[in-house]
């Protein structure tokens, strides 16, 4: 088989092949198409009445209303976009409109028109029949392709008619443009005169409605800016909540511990300096301050050593009570006297008041008596206790005035996103009816200089020469379409016919190599030897006339198989065709000979069982071949015979037999085959035709090689396809494909489907001009009987 790649290239090279080789069989089925073609566009020339065509070019342009607002063009009007395409188009369209048309019509009068009259007389539209004959586009060419103009052309029997037509239609557009220009500025001015009134109510609304909402919001405004009283209030609250919560968590840890310590100081023995070593100074000093207060030691000597801690934990807790009272002034100028938390600074206040008056020292007694560690702890745990107590009242009453700021704060926060919203609103209405008013001042001032501008750069004419039909597009037109239909039916009658077009279909269709081109053999020109002089048949070519172009046929396959045989060991070949009658056995034999001649040892074996003609080739009729082998009634050395050819052994069909088909598929096939093998060089098989019989398929697993032997003037596609496709179904793939019945004319071809000789055979003038003198035939054919080969092996 060949390689992917190769088989790609062959079948990308008859993909082209093909197209030439359509074109060189069917060339007159495109040349009578291209002849009726013509005839057709000369009879449709002379017999289309001819038509005249007028012209219109139209420069369709906006008027800009901003050049007389503010005396300057926008960019895009500046550099000429002053109409974009889609707008181009609806000008297209209105100038074909049937509205446009129809008024053109009772207009102009058109229809006194003959061609109108006569569309008229018919029963006919004459608004179908204008939409019909006018053409309407762009009208830039080239590099002004871009042009924002309108062109229109009309077609009429009459140029005249066909000019007036044309004009009539411009001037009902141009009317209709005008006046529509000006009726859309009056009405666009008459909706914003109504639209201002309109906007004008609901900016009045919006503006009281925003005025009454101001007045029931508990804001301040400072400028733009809206201060908030509640949200002021609860920020300051929290501030103040956070504080007492952070001493509430103090004391009430610090209680704990001491509380803790002192259950443990129970169980434990726990000295006075451990004991004291729980306060830090900061609550000694107040412990101090409050046991001096209460033993009333002022004037004491220890007193007096200690007086500066104690004058400054008494500034401490006399600044406290400053603070209070501060703090208590200043809440009743911001909440009033009677505010929640102005009470509970009071409560405060009172609080501390109590328990300076407790902790205060007698003035009549003196204890001189000192309190002991323990006891410092007891006092300052009531200290402690007192405290929690005092924050726990004043964080109560926080957030209860907390929680009323708060809902105080989102009603205003409401009522805040309300307002923003009116005022939103009333801005929105402020915006638009500036904006009514700027455009209702643009339209007064622009009103007369709005909508298009239709200018006309060239006036509709009568033509002077026809414009359709036209004699040279009717010949091109023509020629195409005979072109179309040539190839069509050129076409079709390919795909109809079955046979081979060329080698390269033939080799595609079984997938191999075509190796030889075997002519039609003409006897009477070939020196044949006599009747009687050898017992070989006139057809064996290669051993009468080795030197004929007709041999070299044979040798040019020998040597292409020896070469596809080369290093792949192919020893045993066998020989087939699609039908009987193909020339199959004629040419196994000749390529024996062909063989033979080289020097090689060569076995021909007939195993056509059926239909045998290789024992009649060689004049071996009656002897012993290959069905006797099989059958078991002689050996291999005494089936095979010494031909007259040097080196060449026959092994004819044998006896004749009801069972071919049993007698190959038996193991003694197999042995012969492989006892062969070690005997002979090569080893050919004739076998009966695929298509026949079953017993090709018996042999060619057997062997290394399959040629087929087609005969293309009498085989087609299908027959060809289908032996090659039974081959594949065993797994077999023909090495090697024999063209036989070559017409020896040169220039002749055969097939039907113009399967060209002189292109791919091997036979002609040119073997003729190197084919070598002819021997004597005394010379070629020695007398010699036939003798059996005794050293074969069995």
């Amino acid at each position: 088989m060949r390689p992917q790649s190769s088989e790609q290239a062959v079948g990308n090279q008859s993909i082209e092949l093909d197209f030439i080789g359509l074109f060189r069989r069917r060339w007159h089925h495109l040349l009578i198409g291209i002849c009726v073609g013509i005839a057709i566009g000369l009879l449709y020339f002379y017999s289309t009445t001819p038509m005249y065509e007028s012209r219109i070019e139209i420069l369709v342009g906006q008027r800009s209303s901003e050049m007389a607002n503010s005396g300057t063009m926008s960019n895009a009007q500046a550099s000429g976009d002053t109409i974009h395409e889609d707008l181009l188009a609806t000008h297209m369209r209105l100038f074909l409109s049937r509205k446009n048309i129809a008024n053109a019509i009772e207009t102009a009068n058109l229809k006194k028109i003959a061609s109108i009259g006569t569309v008229l007389a018919d029963g006919g539209s004459p608004i179908d029949y204008i939409v019909e004959q006018m053409e309407v586009g762009r009208g830039g060419e080239g590099s002004a392709e871009n042009a924002m103009v309108l062109s229109a052309t009309y077609r009429d029997p009459n140029p005249d008619d066909a000019a007036t037509i044309l004009a009539a239609v411009f001037a009902s557009y141009e009317d209709y443009v005008e006046s529509h220009s000006k009726n859309t500025s009056r009405e666009a001015a008459n909706l914003i005169e109504k639209a201002q009134n309109d906007n004008k109510k609901e900016l009045e609304l919006a503006d009281i409605e925003y005025r009454e909402f101001i007045k029931n919001v508990p804001v301040l405004l400072e400028g733009d800016q809206v201060r908030d009283l509640h949200k002021n209030r609860l920020d300051q609250l929290e501030k103040e909540l956070a504080e007492v919560r952070s001493s509430l968590a103090e004391a009430k840890s610090r209680l704990i511990v001491i509380s803790s310590y002192a259950d443990q100081s129970k169980e434990s023995g726990v000295d006075d300096l451990d004991k004291l070593a729980l306060l830090s100074q900061k609550e000694v000093t107040r412990l101090k301050l409050f046991l001096d207060m209460t033993r009333g030691e002022t004037q004491s000597v220890a007193f007096q050593a200690d007086q500066p801690l104690r004058a400054e934990a008494a500034r401490a807790q006399y600044n406290r009570l400053l603070d209070l009272l501060q703090k208590e002034r200043t809440m009743v100028d911001v909440y009033g006297a009677n505010h929640p938390l102005v009470e509970s600074t009071r409560q405060e206040i009172q609080v501390i008041k109590q328990f300076i008056e407790q902790n205060a020292p007698a003035e009549t007694q003196a204890n001189e008596n000192k309190l002991d560690p323990k006891g410092m702890l007891s006092t300052y745990t009531r200290l402690l206790t007192n405290d929690v107590a005092e924050y726990e009242i004043r964080e109560k009453v926080l957030v209860e005035t907390s929680d009323q700021e708060l809902i105080e704060a989102k009603k205003v926060e409401n009522a805040f996103l309300e307002g923003s919203a009116k005022k939103a609103i009333l801005v929105r209405a402020q915006a638009r009816y500036d904006e009514v008013i700027r455009r209702l001042q643009e339209l007064n001032l622009a009103g007369s200089y709005a909508g298009f501008s239709t200018d006309l750069l060239a006036s509709p004419e009568a033509a002077t020469v026809p414009s359709w039909p036209s004699l040279p597009i009717a010949i091109v037109v023509g020629a195409m379409l005979g072109l179309f239909l040539g190839s069509a039916s050129a076409l079709t009658s390919e795909i109809l016919d079955t046979t081979f077009r060329d080698v390269e279909d033939l080799e595609r269709a079984l997938n191999a190599p075509a190796i030889a081109h075997v002519p039609k053999f003409d006897f009477r020109k070939l020196p044949m030897p006599a009747p009687g002089e050898t017992p070989l048949a006139p057809s064996l070519v290669t051993e009468h006339c080795p030197r004929s172009a007709e041999a070299e046929v044979y040798r040019v396959a020998r040597t292409s198989l020896m070469i596809k045989s080369r290093g792949q060991g192919t020893q045993v070949l066998m020989m087939s065709s699609p039908h009987p009658g193909d020339g199959k056995s004629t040419t196994i034999a000749n390529l024996a000979i062909s063989f033979a001649q080289t020097g090689k040892r060569v076995l021909l074996i007939d195993s056509d069982l059926r239909r045998p003609v290789v024992a009649g080739l060689f004049g071996l009729e009656g002897q012993p071949g290959l069905a006797d082998v099989l059958n078991g009634q002689c050996s291999l050395a005494q089936s095979v015979t010494h031909s007259s050819v040097e080196n060449l052994d026959i092994m004819p069909h044998g006896t004749e037999t009801s069972v071919p088909a049993e007698l190959l598929q038996s193991n003694k096939m197999s042995l012969l085959i492989q006892a062969a093998r070690k005997e002979y060089d090569i080893v050919l098989i004739d076998a009966p035709p695929v298509l026949a019989v079953a017993d090709p398929a018996i042999v060619a697993p057997l062997v290394d090689g399959v040629i087929l032997t087609v005969r293309v003037c009498k085989n087609g596609r299908r027959a060809v396809e289908r032996a090659g496709r039974i081959l594949r179904e065993i797994n077999i793939q023909p090495l090697a494909i024999v063209v036989n019945g070559v017409s020896n004319n040169a220039k002749a071809t055969y097939g039907y489907g113009d399967y060209r000789q002189e292109e791919y055979g091997y036979i002609g003038q040119y073997h003729r001009q190197y084919a070598a003198q002819e021997l004597p035939v005394s010379e070629i054919i020695p007398k010699q009987k036939l003798t059996h080969r005794v050293n074969a092996p069995v």
